[in-house]
């Protein structure tokens, strides 16, 4: 993980912490950390529910944390997965639009696996949220 700066890599074992208490009762656990503009960090992790839509991605929580502290934009978000099956790690549609929102377009999104409560060095990935939503809402 030597590409990453050490802001980064902090994120993304605050990511993986959070990950740790996710709720999930059908899907796999995701954890979240954002960096508000006050430089500090917010974390967020899924919370699922039976009923399909009623549950919260880990970004949107790491972001509504950050929120209810006052902070209305963030400057990067790190993302974790425990989930082997996936390819890639990328936010949902809903969450990029989000990430959009509260980042007036301009975060850094850093994403990577976890195994056994382990980042994957080699799963690390980042882009900008324009790479991945070029045409917000």
């Amino acid at each position: 993980m030597s590409k990453l700066s050490e802001e980064d890599f902090h994120l993304l074992e605050a990511a993986l912490q959070a990950m740790k208490n996710a709720y999930v009762v059908w899907g796999f656990h995701v954890g979240a950390a954002v960096l508000g503009e006050d430089g500090k960090v917010y974390v967020g992790c899924n919370v699922e529910s039976r009923i399909s839509g009623l549950g919260v991605c880990a970004e949107r929580c790491a972001i509504h944390h950050a929120v209810c502290h006052g902070i209305k934009k963030i400057r990067k978000i790190a993302i974790v997965i425990e989930d082997q099956n996936a390819e890639r790690v990328v936010p949902c549609g809903a969450c990029r639009q989000y990430i959009y929102d509260f980042s007036d377009g301009k975060a850094k999104i850093i994403m990577a696996k976890a195994k056994n409560g382990k980042l994957v060095e080699k799963s690390v990935e980042t882009c900008s949220i324009l790479d991945i939503l070029p045409k917000p809402f």
